[in-house]
């Protein structure tokens, strides 16, 4: 099956269709490839509506709430930014273009704007810091996975980091070959999935509405004498906690059955489950496809950085 991703057409009206233009500040960025972004601020237009529409698709395979918007502007490349409670990816038309034109397929243009997404996803815009090396490794991931999903081979997955990529690295950026096997990774596991005909156990929701009533022994009445005809219902699904990342407000709970679900308006869509600590000092790991935190006994959501420090992305909470 061939899939189109109208990217092309997007890029070929460059700038002219931009408009109105603001000055975009922000108090914290990801940036694609390493690039620094002007501290005073970026100049900002409407974004494309094709670009609009192929962000739309990398966010149907999420089902989660768009809690961004998207817009053309002067930035070297792509970026993930954040101002107070406003989020934004920013995107150079040309830039886009030229990468089209080098690795002559549209699917490098999504995987910019998938990895970007993943950034947001992800919570990485609101540590103090902007990019790090675990965060554009999980961003890539996330990439992977979703292009995966939307019908894009691996070639084609890794297309922009194999013509963009350095393998020099930065202290922002892992090398090339670090970003290709995260890249590779996050495919891969959409593939197992695609293989497996379904989702895994792990991360399969368990509630009412989908648990089909299995027969259960027959309950003996007073008499001693079975009870036919029994059946126990699964139990009704409750939320047990709530996740809280700071500024995103993406609603996560905890379900009695493990299950970490976002609350969307189509209903709750599952991203990923509680599993056991992995780790000492740990009570249990918030864990997804994409990343892994550490939940303290206090509460804390803990991530860690790949030199072992780790930092703090949220905490939990009542669920009410």
């Amino acid at each position: 099956m061939i899939v189109r991703v109208a990217f092309g057409t997007v890029l070929s009206l460059g700038l002219a269709a931009a408009s109105p233009q603001e000055l975009i500040t922000f108090d914290g960025s990801c940036v694609y490839d390493g690039d620094v972004l002007d501290t005073e601020g970026v100049y900002g237009f409407e974004s494309d509506a094709d670009a609009e529409a192929a962000t739309k698709r990398i966010m149907d395979q999420t089902g989660l709430v768009q809690n961004f918007t998207i817009r053309a502007a002067d930035v070297p490349n792509a970026a993930a930014v954040i101002n107070g409670e406003s989020r934004m990816i920013l995107y150079n038309q040309q830039f886009m273009r030229d990468v089209r034109r080098t690795t002559n397929t549209d699917w490098a243009a999504v995987s910019i704007m998938a990895h970007e997404v993943g950034h947001h996803l992800q919570g990485h815009t609101i540590r103090a810091g902007g990019s790090r090396p675990a965060s554009e490794l999980e961003a890539d991931r996330y990439s992977g996975f979703v292009l995966h999903k939307m019908g894009a081979t691996l070639e084609q997955a890794q297309a922009a980091m194999n013509a963009l990529g350095s393998e020099a690295g930065s202290p922002t950026h892992p090398r090339k070959s670090a970003r290709l096997a995260a890249i590779t990774n996050g495919w891969q596991a959409a593939e197992d999935i695609r293989r497996n005909g379904t989702t895994p156990a792990s991360q399969t929701p368990t509630n009412a509405s989908t648990q089909s009533q299995v027969p259960t022994p027959p309950v003996s009445g007073g008499s001693g004498m079975p009870v036919p005809g029994t059946v126990t219902s699964p139990p009704p699904i409750q939320y047990v906690s709530r996740v809280v990342f700071p500024q995103d407000p993406v609603v996560y709970m905890v379900t009695n059955a493990g299950d970490i679900v976002a609350l969307t308006p189509t209903g709750p869509a599952l991203v990923g489950k509680r599993a056991p600590p992995t780790m000492p000092g740990f009570a249990w790991m918030y864990q997804t496809a994409f990343v892994t935190y550490g939940v303290t006994f206090a509460g804390e959501v803990i991530g860690q950085y790949p030199n072992g420090v780790f930092y703090p992305v949220g905490f939990v909470t009542a669920p009410s």
